[in-house]
């Protein structure tokens, strides 16, 4: 496999554990008409890549397949302000999710795929209705992927639980799925190591030992800057689908940010690299379920204490992605505080460099700037006002003297 193909893979991993985290959402399992499952869309990936070598598929198959399988249900998230609790969100999804996939490297070839996958051979099963002879070979296998992941429970399954699943593939060949894709999943389930595989935490690491390559690739120095900020400027598009009240916070924040950093005097590089981390900031707000994101009354404490914890998976979701430690920093760590009040790691002004300190001003500033439901749009030198308020325990005083500047 090309270095390139394994560091794209590697960060669309990380891509789909937040897709992941936001498809287990109430609102979602109404819209699919049952629960998705945690980590649906690696394990799919998986068995996506484990049936696709079962079939003998040349390499750059294998590599088409998997990452089909991790953005499989792109749409649905996609699709979240609009169709969430709907079930017409299962038929959307499909095509949503095939629009979104077009920018990424082969989307020519992922998009079809990834259209299909709710097709089957019986139509009266089908999302779209494409008749069987029309429906891509890649669709069927993640079809027959996505059914058997939904179809099981979590945890290691009994002897029993494994037989009564292959049992319910082989009665439903020919009506679910496609009976040249069975065959190869009957042999699968032969192999303990299959069952097991689908547990471990390290799922990444394994479907790249499957591919017979080294998943520590550094990937800032293979994937280039377009590639890069196209793919973060798609998902900060789904972060703000959310909720209600973000319809483009994420852009905001990396527009705001960006004119902080030029008015600091930063060069095209780091300026670049703090647009990225704008975008996505927060990634890790896509595992809040939308009853506490868009809650009219005041938060509880737990529910409080959930909102907190989505800076920590932008965090570790941009790390696992293989994003520089200062783009991590700078992305996660905008609800830190200089006195050491903040979270998720109680950060101090020791530990706050420009980048996150910058990047705090900016998703204050873009927050106050946009329109709410609840509330007008504060103008911008409302705003600063409100953020001087913070001078010295929550912002930096030098750097609001460079906001009043850039951002009137």
């Amino acid at each position: 496999m090309q270095p390139e193909y394994a560091s794209l893979i590697r960060r669309m991993w990380s891509f789909s554990k937040a897709l992941d985290l936001a498809l287990v959402d109430e609102e979602i399992e109404k819209g699919f008409q049952g629960a998705l499952g945690h980590r649906h869309g690696e394990r799919v990936a998986y068995i996506a890549l484990s049936l696709g070598i079962k079939l003998k598929l040349p390499e750059k198959f294998l590599i088409y397949i998997l990452m089909a399988g991790l953005m499989h249900d792109v749409g649905a998230v996609g699709g979240f302000r609009k169709y969430h609790g709907d079930s017409r969100l299962i038929r959307e999804h499909c095509i949503l999710g095939s629009e979104i996939v077009t920018l990424f490297p082969d989307g020519e070839i992922l998009s079809p795929a990834i259209q299909f996958h709710h097709e089957t051979p019986d139509i009266n099963h089908s999302a779209l209705k494409k008749a069987p002879s029309e429906v891509p070979f890649f669709s069927k296998i993640l079809g027959l992927a996505d059914r058997v992941d939904v179809h099981m429970s979590r945890g290691i399954l009994k002897r029993s639980e494994r037989d009564n699943l292959v049992r319910w593939v082989k009665e439903h060949e020919g009506s679910l799925f496609f009976p040249e894709i069975v065959p190869a999943f009957l042999e699968l389930a032969q192999q303990e190591a299959f069952w097991l595989d689908l547990e471990q935490p390290n799922l990444m690491h394994i479907a790249f030992t499957m591919l017979g390559v080294n998943d520590a690739l550094p990937v800032k120095e293979t994937l280039g800057y377009q590639l890069t900020y196209m793919m973060a400027h798609t998902f900060a598009d789904l972060i703000d689908q959310k909720s209600a009240f973000t319809a483009r916070h994420s852009q905001s924040v990396s527009e705001t940010v960006e004119k902080l950093a030029l008015a600091v005097g930063w060069d095209e590089q780091a300026v670049s690299d703090i647009r990225i981390a704008g975008l996505l900031h927060d990634l890790g707000k896509l595992s809040i379920p939308r009853r506490i994101l868009d809650k009219p009354g005041h938060l509880d404490p737990e529910e409080i204490d959930i909102i907190r914890t989505h800076t920590y998976y932008t965090y570790r979701l941009l790390d696992e992605a293989g994003f520089p430690e200062h783009v991590v920093h700078w992305a996660a760590y905008h609800h830190e505080r200089l006195d050491g009040t903040g979270y998720p790691f109680a950060l101090t002004s020791a530990d706050l460099d420009t980048g996150s300190r910058l990047m705090t001003i900016a998703d204050i500033f873009a927050a106050l700037t946009e329109e709410r439901p609840y509330r007008k749009a504060l103008t911008e030198e409302e705003a600063l006002s409100i953020l001087d308020k913070g001078i010295g325990t929550q912002v930096d005083a030098e750097l609001m003297k460079v906001a009043w500047k850039a951002l009137r």
